[in-house]
């Protein structure tokens, strides 16, 4: 089995080919080999918080292979009463933070007070994590301390953890995230593959299973940019690693099933 923990619907940065309706990242996922998709709204991170999350309820009723997050964002104060949907509607899955791109510090606050009020509803929060030059709202130290301090809740780290490339030096990969998550060690702390280094260079999956391990791995492609072709790129990438199987089948699966009831029963 596959899951594919961050997923979109909708328009990413309103690039023509990063674009997908519900139906389209649906039948991309299957197409894929991908059993389950986790999705929020672009138009919920980027521009209409309300809206998007509106788009995703529709999507998650009329597909099976699509599960939702709810996207909250302190400037658009309304979008909080959605967090009620998660658990009540049966295939809302958590939450979804973007602080990049909503304007505020993670580690600010108001960052702080976003958190705490997630997790009265949610047993998993997908974060953005700043992963681009010029960002920095988001990074996986104070992902780490949020996870510390809020145990029973499920935090997934995308990205691997803020992994980039330095512009002015090509082709060397700063895994500072990942060592540092590695260093934390947190049970409820996880990492998800929304990164196209892991199969733009050669090495870079292998080293970061070496650095955190697949238990501390998801599987996530950040459908629909770059098409359904990177999840292809990603599942080739993941099975040419030499590891057993099984450990294979914890990244894809098995690590995301563990952390929450409510996937134990996936088929």
């Amino acid at each position: 089995m596959k899951i594919d923990v961050h997923g979109h619907i909708g328009s990413v940065n309103l690039h023509p080919n990063w674009t997908a309706n519900a139906k389209q990242v649906s039948e991309m996922t299957k197409k894929a080999g991908v059993d389950h998709c986790f999705v929020s709204s672009a138009m919920s991170i980027m521009y209409d918080t309300c809206k998007g999350n509106d788009e995703v309820l529709e999507a998650v009723r009329e597909f099976d292979n699509l599960w939702g997050y709810m996207v909250v964002n302190p400037f658009f104060p309304e979008s909080f009463r959605y967090l009620e949907y998660i658990g009540k509607e049966r295939k809302v899955i958590g939450c979804k933070i973007h602080p990049d791109y909503h304007g505020y510090d993670l580690s600010s606050p108001m960052g702080k007070d976003l958190v705490r009020r997630v997790v009265d509803y949610a047993t998993l929060i997908l974060f953005h994590t700043s992963c681009m030059a010029g960002t920095g709202f988001s990074k996986i130290g104070t992902i780490g301390e949020l996870a510390s301090k809020y145990s029973q809740t499920t935090f997934i780290s995308a990205h691997l953890a803020g992994l980039y490339q330095n512009p002015l030096y090509p082709y060397y990969i700063n895994y500072s995230g990942l060592e540092e998550a590695a260093q934390m060690n947190l049970p409820n702390l996880l990492i998800d593959t929304s990164s196209f280094w892991i199969y733009a260079y050669p090495g870079v999956m292998k080293r970061i299973v070496e650095l955190v391990g697949p238990d501390k791995l998801v599987f996530g492609t950040d459908i629909p940019i770059q098409s359904d072709m990177q999840i292809r790129f990603k599942i080739i990438t993941i099975d040419s690693l030499e590891l057993p199987q099984s450990d294979k089948e914890k990244i894809y699966s098995k690590n995301i099933r563990k952390s929450l009831q409510m996937l134990k029963d996936f088929k």
